[in-house]
């Protein structure tokens, strides 16, 4: 039976189809200690192609049992362990199909199917004894151990002393071992560490929890994880976090994609404390006047000049009171509680300014008449819609209320600026088809009325657009990639807190996912998808000469080129800013500017380095029919070159079919474009980077 089973395996190497799970070569194990199957068996297959396989596991004793996979097999749908009767090899049904059978027909037991990465010699653990119960890989020996992956903070309090306080620093000494993981210095050592200073944070995450986030003072600034010299750090813990710990990661990104001034960063490790291994953290810059973070003036507490007092502020507009705070009310009633973090104790003087700059905001925000846009004297309008963008998309029903920080610079003209953002905690928490200032579950200061002006919307759908055109594509790969990073080791922290971890992440993952598109389809339906207007570098919905201008003043080095205006900038898609993309914009700008004609059939165009391959099939009666080949599908070798230049790999399909899908590859699995699904015939264009990502410009041609 072994010999038949290994046969079985090598056979189906080269199938794959639309879904990439694979089954690793080598040895894993199962945890019977609650199940108590009287024999495990391994169930694994295809959502759509017929093909599920059988494997019995080997008891180890001790309620543990082994499997050993001879090869790799890929492009697996899902598994779950199983006492059945079903005999061990290839059926020719689905996985979903065959699972039901196990449950349903035949009225067996197995455990809920499962997608998670399978680590060789890890185990899984379920996490009951019920019928269909879910469970998390752990390693073996090593259920209150670090994964390796990952860098590991190890930090011991002088004399063990435990950590109880938010107020009170206890000394300590740390190190960093980087795993050798690339890219990441070691800092310090076991026998020779740092110094430092360790309390609790937080309001709710530390009464709360039993996984206890840190505020760390380093006794000198050091760039740790590669993250800019500081001294002020904070370890947060996450265990409010069921979506994979992406409520922050996500938060940040968007807020570096918007081009808010300054983003927390933040890097992903394990900790040890006091021997104790605490699981997984985020080591993350914590919000403070400096050069490299909050950048204004640093204001001295107490001053009583009245050319300083005007800034620079740093204020939190908070959900608690505190005792150095403002307390004044908004225009609708509610209170508002202002933290001030810097300075941090404030003269008479100090305290009439910011109350009364405050008030004066307030006052210009309440007016009857919205197309009075005197408020934007007191706030950047621009900051702002880049900060509410990011509250909005990820449904931060909290935003505006707690951890919400705002700065100001010394001036009497200078302007109330929102930001940096922190604390996504309470993101995704209801339905995600409204606007967070409606009906929100916290009171909220100030947006509800703010966004009633109608300027202030047409700021936000600028920005909205923006993102639109450059971003949320690349936001699925952004989380993808995050999850892998942290795959073994939240494995780790599940198995240290199961009460809070994320022991099926991948799951977590999808749903996070879910949300984060649910909402901004919502968003969609309300401003509308944004019109990619071929040369419009500037965004003002037309092509004219500004456009031009633009490029002239990038060429000529007088205009900073971000990451954005240079995707914008490169209108013809050739990777480098010429007067190539001049021409093309006075080309359009006269009507001259000829598109491709279009051709019968279904053409796929691919701009790549080398010669991709391309999978391609249509789904018919619940299967797939693949079109030019079972997996990888073949490789693209006819050229062809548009109008402007550039080389694209081509290939057609006269096909009788009105639609078809394709998955852009190198020739494997793990580089591998999403499904790119729905294409009608005419030309499509794909700019593909030969690994995960693909950018769609069929629009631009």
């Amino acid at each position: 039976m072994k010999n038949t089973l290994i046969s079985l395996l090598l056979l189906i190497l080269s199938v794959i189809n639309a879904h990439a799970l694979d089954i690793p070569k080598g040895t894993f194990y199962f945890d019977n200690s609650l199940t108590k199957y009287s024999i495990v068996k391994f169930v694994f297959g295809s959502y759509s192609n017929p093909e599920s396989y059988v494997m019995t596991m080997t008891n180890e004793g001790d309620d543990l049992w082994s499997i050993t996979i001879p090869e790799t097999v890929t492009g697996m749908y899902r598994y779950c362990f199983a006492e059945t009767s079903l005999d061990d090899g290839l059926y020719n049904e689905t996985f979903p199909n065959l699972k039901d059978r196990i449950s349903n027909t035949l009225g067996e037991k197995r455990t809920a199917t499962c997608e998670l990465s399978i680590p060789v010699g890890w185990v899984f653990t379920p996490t009951s004894g019920n019928n269909w119960a879910s469970g998390s890989w752990i390693r073996p020996g090593e259920a209150t151990s670090y994964s390796g992956t990952l860098p590991v903070m190890f930090i011991n309090t002088d004399d063990a002393v435990p950590i109880t306080s938010k107020e009170d620093y206890v000394y300590a000494e740390f190190y960093v071992d980087n795993m050798g993981i690339e890219g990441i210095a070691n800092v310090g050592s076991e026998d020779a560490p740092e110094l430092m200073q360790i309390r609790g944070r937080g309001n709710y995450t530390w009464s709360a929890f039993d996984k206890k986030p840190y505020r760390l003072k380093l006794d000198s600034k050091m760039p740790l994880l590669g993250m800019k010299r500081n001294k002020h750090w904070a370890l947060m813990a996450n265990a409010d976090d069921n979506l994979g710990g992406l409520r922050n990661t996500v938060g940040y990104e968007l807020s570096r994609q918007l081009g808010l001034e300054w983003t927390p960063s933040q890097q992903p490790v394990e900790v040890v404390l006091n021997g104790d291994y605490i699981g997984l953290y985020m080591l993350t810059e914590t919000i403070r006047v400096e050069p490299d973070r909050v950048n204004v003036t640093e204001q001295a507490d107490y001053e009583t000049n009245p050319f300083s007092i005007s800034g620079g502020w740093l204020v939190e507009i908070d959900n608690y009171q505190e005792e150095e705070q403002i307390r004044t009310v908004e225009g609708n009633g509610k209170n508002i509680w202002s933290t001030y973090k810097s300075p941090e104790h404030l003269s008479d003087e100090q305290r009439t300014y910011l109350t009364g700059f405050i008030n004066t905001t307030n006052a210009a925000i309440y007016v009857t008449d919205k197309t009075n846009n005197g408020w934007e004297r007191y706030i950047d309008v621009d900051e702002l819609a880049r900060f509410y963008l990011v509250q909005e998309l990820l449904d931060d029903t909290e935003s505006f209320h707690g951890s919400c920080f705002w700065h100001k610079e010394n001036g009497d003209s200078t302007k109330m600026m929102f930001g940096p953002v922190w604390d996504f905690g309470n993101a995704f928490h209801r339905s995600n088809d409204r606007f967070i200032y409606d009906h929100p579950a916290f009171t909220q200061t100030w947006i509800g009325e703010i966004a009633k002006f109608p300027h202030f919307q047409e700021i936000v759908k600028r920005h909205w657009d923006r993102f639109e055109l450059l971003h949320y594509d690349e936001m699925d790969g952004f989380i993808d990639s995050f999850i892998d990073q942290i795959y073994q080791a939240a494995m780790c922290d599940a198995a240290r807190w199961p009460q809070y971890g994320n022991p099926d992440i991948l799951n977590d993952r999808d749903t996070f996912k879910s949300y984060f598109h649910n909402k901004h389809n919502w968003l969609a339906s309300q401003w509308g998808e944004p019109e990619n207007v071929v040369g419009d570098v500037n965004l003002d919905g037309a092509v004219t000469a500004a456009d031009i201008t633009l490029l002239y003043d990038i060429l000529l080095g007088n205009t900073a080129l971000d990451d954005d205006l240079a995707t914008l900038a490169d209108v013809n898609h050739d990777g480098a800013l010429t007067a190539a993309d001049i021409t093309m914009i006075y080309d359009i700008m006269l009507g001259t500017y000829e598109p491709p004609v279009e051709e019968s059939g279904i053409i796929i165009n691919v701009k790549c380095d080398t010669a991709p391959y391309l999978y391609a099939w249509v789904y018919l009666n619940g299967h797939n029919n693949v079109l030019n080949g079972n997996w990888p599908g073949t490789q693209m070798t006819e050229t062809r070159t548009t109008s402007d230049g550039m080389v694209w790999w081509t290939q057609r399909f006269e096909t009788e079919y009105d639609a078809i899908n394709i998955i852009i590859n190198a020739g494997s699995s793990r580089r591998q474009t999403p499904n790119i699904e729905g294409l009608t015939p005419g030309n499509h264009f794909f700019i593909y980077d030969g690994n995960k990502t693909y950018e769609d410009v069929t629009n631009l041609y």
